[in-house]
This record gives structure tokens, sequence and C-alpha cells, in this order.
């Protein structure tokens, strides 16, 4: 059995509109850094003062689209405490990397707390080493 990278949480505290918005930009940038899909099926976005990159395969953009609505749905009736992305191996469905997002829905320092997230992120990718496999986000 391989061990699986697992990144100690991140808290995400702010609005339903907030935490839907990070997911949307932070899913995208999970799966741009870690080399899931080909960097030239992303575009650059500048969003909250910082370059973001985010997806136009169509695919992913008709997965992705419809459960970020049901996530902010679920955050309006604060009915969501976590969300957890993970990237497995093509071929063995092995989990590669598991990201996990402890969330609470509240009024906040908005721009703050996604400059911290995002960092947060970013951190953790320059620790890790870029694999050779190929890995999969399961749409």
């Amino acid at each position: 059995m391989t061990d699986t990278k697992t990144r100690s949480s991140i808290s995400l505290k702010g609005s339903a509109q907030l935490i839907q918005e990070f997911f949307h930009y932070g899913i995208n940038s999970i799966l741009y850094q870690r080399g899931v899909y080909p960097g030239d099926s992303f575009k650059r976005e500048k969003k909250y003062g910082l370059p973001l990159m985010v997806t136009q395969d169509a695919k992913l953009q008709q997965f992705l689209t419809p459960l970020l609505k049901q996530v902010e749905f679920w955050l309006y009736k604060k009915k969501l405490k976590r969300l957890v992305v993970v990237i497995s191996e093509i071929k063995t469905k092995e989990v590669v990397e598991r990201w996990q997002f402890d969330i609470e829905t509240e009024n906040v320092d908005e721009e703050g707390s996604v400059f911290s997230v995002f960092g947060k992120i970013r951190l953790v990718i320059k620790v890790l080493i870029r694999r050779n496999n190929r890995v999969l986000f399961d749409t």
C-alpha cells in the first residue's frame, strides 16, 4: 500500500458566495499546478489582485459548474462543513493526494481570508515534487 500524500486541512471562513468562489479558483489552481490537466487548457485570470489559472476544458467546466452551484446552495443552508479534493492515478485509481478544506460560513475579512488560503495552497505545492506518473481528477 502506497502512502497517500495528505495535506493538513485548510480552514475557510467567509460568506457562502466567497467560499464557493474560492473553490472555483482553488480547485482550478490545484489541477493546474499539479499538472492534472495540460497547462494549455487553462487561461490566466486576475482575481483578488492575484494571477489565477482557470480551465478552458469543456468537459471539466461541465462537471465543475453544477458541482459549485450545489456547494454554494449547501453553504447558504450551512449544511457543508468540509470538502475534500482527491487526486488519483489514472490506471489504478490509487489516491496520490488528498486536499481537505474545513469550512466555517460567516462574515469575516473576506479579502484577507482569500490571500491566506491561496498562500497556503501555493506553499504546499512548492514543497511537493512534481510526479512523472499521470494523475486524474475524476469528473
